[in-house]
Formats: structure tokens, C-alpha cells, sequence
């Protein structure tokens, strides 16, 4: 039998042979005895803004339906940048000794890095074999993004996929540290700045105060202006009396008294007048700035509660601007290799190399027959 198969086997011809069997008998070792099994761990999630979802919507149809915000979808893009960057290969390289696991001896040695078709030791290239190992795709209609790691161990791959989930997950926080800071640090400014403007203003009205030794002179020309009336009343009592007892006794000892006490009651009454308005010791003179430092005050105490409340809706709107990262499936432990397809991959080589090796042999037969003529 292995007699009658090597006859055919000389009867074939070299085009068959070099086109066809040679390259899937290569196939076969490779496929078959060589190449390392893949592992590729798996996990999706989702970033969301909990303020654009849609009303009645409930559970991850509700996740899913808010993803029409363009905050989400920069986070997303933000996120698919830095998987595959240089920073990310770096982390892992830091972490869990990136290089290490993709060069190790026991993958073989046409796919480890640091093998025949990468004989490279540098970061940089590790950059480039690292993005093909790891991809991370969205989907724009639901907004999942799938983070696939490849791997020669199932171990290796779920540590990769778990690390840079975590990661992914830190990105979304610095984003929101970063649009919260933004979005309060002008209100905390204007906050203050008021707070500033009302120290200065209560700090005015107060020295005012101590160097004219007033407190309030619209109050204190009130309570004046009080005791005024009440040393009129007098003088009009006494005035009164006065004129009664000069019209029925105009020897009494006591009218002498009595005008006395009218002149003093006038004195009185005029010092008193003097101490409200007409003079530059007044409390009309005093007044005047008196009003204008107290509405200084009241207005730097209006712009302060308008900042504070200015400083509130921006902490507000931030928060609800928020980004969330949702796990939908965590990075998995494979428990069988997914890639190579061994027989797929052998039977991709034969059918290839068949189509090769017909088109080859309608040429030769072509140019043969053109010889001939």
C-alpha cells in the first residue's frame, strides 16, 4: 500500500506538489504540532449619563437608551483611545509585566514576542503587538463597548482584561473629577470674590462707626428727635402756665421760675435740634455716608447669596452630568482555547492552495500549447 502511494505520489506533478501538498503538509505540523492555543477572555460595559435617559425606560434598556449624549460617547472614544496607547501597555507592563507573559518560552516560537516573526525586544514594538493582541470595539447603535484580550494562558488574558477595565473605570472618574472642577471652580471663584467685597463693605461701615461714634443715625435722629418732642411738650406746658398766672397774678413769685425754665427748656430743645440736623456733628450730616456704606453692605450680601446659590445649581448640573461606567459582563475565565481553529485553518491552506495550483495549471497548459503551435 505505502509502495502503491509513493508510485502515485512520483506521478504527480511538481506543480502539485510544491503548490499543494508541500504547503498543507506545512499546515498540518504547524496547525497541528506547533502553534500555542489562544485564550481570549471577554467583558462588555457600557458609559452612561443617568440625566439622558428616557422616560419610562427601566433596567439596561434605560442604560442603553441614554447613550445618546455626546458626553457618553467622548467617554467611550476616550476610553478606546487609552486601550490601545502607549500609557495602557505601560501600565500593564508595571502591573502584571506585560512583556513577560507575551514572550515566555513555552508560546511558540512564530507567535511569542521575541520569536521568528517578532524577533524585537523594544517597548516600542511591544506597542504594536500588544494592539493586536487587544481590541476593544463599540457598538454605535447600543453603545456596548467589547474588550476581547488574546493570550497564551487562561489566566494571563483575564488579568490583562481585568486590568484595563479597572482602568477604563478610573478614566471615567478623572472625567468627572475633571468636568466637576471645571464646571464650580468659576462659581467658587465669584463666591469668593463676594465674600471678599462683603468683609470690605461690613469692615467700612464698622470703622465708620467707631470713628464717628454713631451707630445708626437714622435710629439715633429718631430717638432724638423723640426726646425733641418731649422737651416741646414741656415748654408748651410751662409756657402755658406761664401766661396763665401773669394774666391773673402778675406779682407771683414763681413766674421767675418759670421763664428760667422756659430759657433752658429752649436751650435744650436747640442743642438737641443741633444734634439731628444743622450742623457738621449731625446725624444729617452723618447720614449720608452712613447710607452708602450700609448699601454697600446690603448689595455685597445680595451678590454673596447669589454666588452661593449660583455655586449650588453648577454643583447640581455637574452631578448630574456625571458619567458611569456599567459592567454588563466581566472578563471571563476561558476554559478552552478559541483560536487556533486547527482544522479550519488546515483546510483554508488546501483550499487556497488548490485555487493556486488550478490557476497555475491552466497557465502552464496555456503556455505549453502556445510553445507547441
Amino acid at each position: 500500500m505505502i509502495k502503491a502511494l509513493w508510485t502515485r505520489l512520483k506521478n504527480l506533478s511538481k506543480l502539485f506538489i510544491w503548490v499543494v501538498l508541500v504547503p498543507t503538509g506545512l499546515s498540518i505540523i504547524y496547525f497541528g504540532l506547533i502553534a500555542s492555543p489562544v485564550y481570549i477572555s471577554e467583558s462588555d460595559f457600557v458609559v452612561y449619563s443617568p440625566n439622558h435617559q428616557m422616560a419610562g425606560a427601566s433596567g439596561l434598556g434605560s442604560l442603553l437608551s441614554s447613550l445618546g449624549g455626546s458626553n457618553s460617547t467622548s467617554a467611550a472614544d476616550t476610553i478606546h483611545a487609552y486601550v490601545g496607547s502607549w500609557d495602557a501597555m505601560m501600565a500593564l507592563q508595571h502591573a502584571v509585566h506585560l512583556k513577560d507573559m507575551y514572550s515566555n518560552e513555552h508560546i511558540d516560537i512564530f507567535n511569542r514576542f521575541g520569536g521568528i516573526f517578532y524577533p524585537y525586544s523594544s517597548f516600542v514594538k511591544l506597542l504594536r503587538y500588544y494592539q493586536n493582541m487587544v481590541t476593544d470595539t463599540i457598538n454605535t447603535s447600543s453603545g456596548i463597548t467589547k474588550l476581547r484580550v488574546q493570550a497564551y494562558t487562561p489566566q494571563d488574558s483575564q488579568i490583562i482584561n481585568a486590568f484595563l477595565l479597572k482602568k477604563s473605570q478610573d478614566i471615567v472618574n478623572q472625567l468627572n473629577a475633571t468636568a466637576r472642577l471645571r464646571a464650580v471652580s468659576y462659581a467658587k471663584n465669584d463666591v469668593a470674590t463676594a465674600e471678599q467685597k462683603l468683609r470690605e463693605a461690613t469692615l467700612a461701615l464698622a470703622d465708620y462707626r467707631n470713628h464717628q461714634a454713631v451707630f445708626s443715625p437714622p435710629a439715633q435722629s429718631t430717638l432724638q428727635l423723640s426726646m425733641v418732642s418731649k422737651l416741646q411738650d414741656q415748654l408748651i406746658n410751662q409756657k402755658t402756665q406761664l401766661q396763665a398766672i401773669l394774666a391773673h397774678a402778675p406779682q407771683n413769685p414763681q413766674i421767675p421760675v418759670l421763664q428760667s425754665s422756659i430759657n433752658a427748656l429752649q436751650s435744650e430743645i436747640s442743642a438737641e435740634k443741633a444734634k439731628v440736623t444743622g450742623s457738621k456733628a449731625s446725624f444729617a450730616s452723618k447720614d449720608t455716608e452712613y447710607e452708602r456704606l450700609t448699601v454697600n453692605q446690603v448689595l455685597a450680601q445680595k451678590l454673596l447669596e447669589a454666588a452661593v446659590t449660583s455655586l449650588e445649581q453648577a454643583r447640581l448640573t455637574a452631578q448630574k452630568q456625571e458619567l458611569y461606567l456599567e459592567t454588563i459582563s466581566s472578563p471571563n475565565l476561558p476554559d478552552a482555547p478559541q483560536e487556533p481553529k486547527r482544522f479550519e485553518d488546515i483546510l483554508a491552506v488546501l483550499l487556497v492552495s488548490l485555487m493556486i495550483w488550478g490557476v497555475l495549471s491552466i497557465l502552464v497548459a496555456g503556455i505549453r500549447e502556445h510553445h507547441e503551435r
